[in-house]
């Protein structure tokens, strides 16, 4: 774990779009690692955004050409964040937390994975 507190993505702002601001409220407008000179930044896919009645989740992807991915899942019935950092299908990072704020944190302070960057 890192000894910083590191910079926490911002979510969407609820009047960001007239039909999906408030639905994507929950999820951040980006995502950015960092160590060193090193920085990945992964930015939402809004076509990957799905919804049901208990979840809703959302991709990112870095703006080249990457295998890295990272979903970001809301559990509606609890409230519950849940992040997962990929290499191709492979699950490099998971993270859970009961806040918006405790999950971000968690996922951001993982940092890069080999390769990564």
């Amino acid at each position: 774990m890192k000894s910083y507190s590191p910079q926490l993505p911002i979510p969407f702002d609820t009047d960001w779009h007239h039909q999906f601001g408030r639905r994507l409220s929950v999820f951040p407008r980006s995502l950015s690692f960092s160590e060193g000179a090193q920085r990945q930044d992964y930015w939402p896919d809004l076509a990957t955004f799905t919804e049901d009645v208990e979840t809703a989740q959302l991709a990112y992807y870095p703006a080249a050409q990457s295998p890295f991915s990272i979903t970001v899942i809301f559990r509606k019935v609890d409230g519950r964040w849940e992040t997962l950092k990929f290499c191709d299908d492979l699950v490099l990072q998971h993270s859970t937390g009961s806040t918006f704020e405790q999950v971000m944190e968690q996922t951001i302070v993982s940092g890069l994975c080999r390769g990564e960057a």
